[in-house]
């Protein structure tokens, strides 16, 4: 009787314990994301504030990874998606600027693409994550978990520029991202040409050899072709548009460049064979990608390959020269080569 009084007992304890623990999660005053000194507004319009500089952040959108190291924040980084370790330019890059990366150590709390594992990222006890806009759940999870969350889009100059700065704000790096802004404006307006100039239709293919599948007008493609002093061959509103031969002939670009594809991506398609550019060889490939992300400001970059393309005015090897002094520049001189 006494042994089954002991039971009852233990029960009767565990499960007091588990209410007051439910209650005191339940009544736990959720962070105010609006109080602290530093302060931003991420693609949300929602205002995060910390009340000292970031000193661990978790970096779920593998291009803002990218922009720490330019703004000379590697050092809080504490998680990145696995796409880093993944993509041989990216990994080949960044292990330059930090040994974490070259041995791998850096944690990576996803589960694949951009499926994020949110036990993983608190148990990195960030007091910062950078998340993708689209990533909702994730979002909702963590800012439930008195996790500060800074939503970043990516998706045109402006917002580009604004959450590179607020995203500095919250590391205190706010003078270094006003210079890497400073630097790309002055490379951009380099890059002007008279509005009464001819100027070359550029043809974008996607990734992987989809050489039919494209980015149109406001696209980040369409913002780095613009830059070049070119003009988006495809003129549809739409983000990423599936066209089929026939358009791209009455397009009808004199150039075409592709991403993490093969110039035998196109060459080899017979439906395109008669296309002018691809009979006059005018197919480039943007490599290595990383120097090129137009996802960050080296959108700048990408520009500035494709207006040589388009208008040579020096030799490949200035080229090559100039853009890496523009990398030596964005990451502060303590680059190796990508």
């Amino acid at each position: 009787m006494r042994k089954y009084k002991d039971v009852v007992f233990r029960y009767a304890l565990l499960g007091w314990c588990v209410a007051v623990l439910m209650s005191c999660q339940q009544t736990a005053p959720r962070t105010d994301q609006r109080n602290g000194t530093y302060v931003a507004e991420d693609s949300r319009g929602t205002k995060v504030a910390l009340k000292h500089p970031a000193r661990r952040v978790v970096v779920l959108f593998e291009p803002m990874v990218d922009e720490l190291y330019m703004l000379q924040a590697g050092e809080a980084i504490v998680g990145i998606p696995e796409q880093v370790y993944q993509h041989a330019s990216s990994y080949r890059f960044l292990s330059k600027l930090d040994e974490r990366i070259a041995r791998k150590e850096i944690a990576t709390p996803t589960y694949g693409g951009r499926a994020n594992n949110v036990e993983s990222v608190i148990g990195l006890r960030p007091d910062l994550a950078i998340v993708y806009e689209q990533d909702k759940e994730t979002i909702t999870q963590l800012e439930g978990l008195n996790i500060p969350v800074f939503a970043v889009s990516s998706k045109n100059k402006q917002r580009i520029y604004s959450e590179l700065r607020g995203v500095a704000t919250l590391l205190g790096k706010e003078q270094r991202a006003a210079e890497l802004i400073s630097y790309v404006e002055e490379q951009l307006k380099k890059m002007d040409r008279p509005t009464h100039g001819v100027r070359k239709k550029v043809y974008y293919a996607w990734s992987k050899g989809r050489v039919l599948s494209t980015s149109g007008k406001g696209s980040l493609m369409d913002l780095s072709i613009e830059a070049a002093g070119a003009e988006n061959a495809c003129p549809l509103e739409m983000e990423a548009p599936n066209i089929g031969a026939e358009q791209l002939y009455s397009w009808n670009p004199d150039i075409i460049v592709l991403w993490n594809s093969s110039l035998n991506d196109v060459y080899d398609l017979k439906e395109l064979a008669a296309l002018p550019a691809v009979k006059n060889k005018e197919v480039y490939v943007l490599t290595p990608t990383f120097n090129f992300d137009p996802h960050t400001i080296k959108f700048m970059l990408f520009a500035k390959q494709l207006r040589h393309w388009c208008y040579p005015e020096e030799s490949a090897e200035e080229l090559e020269k100039e853009i890496q002094e523009a990398l030596d520049t964005l990451y502060g001189n303590t680059k190796g080569e990508a």
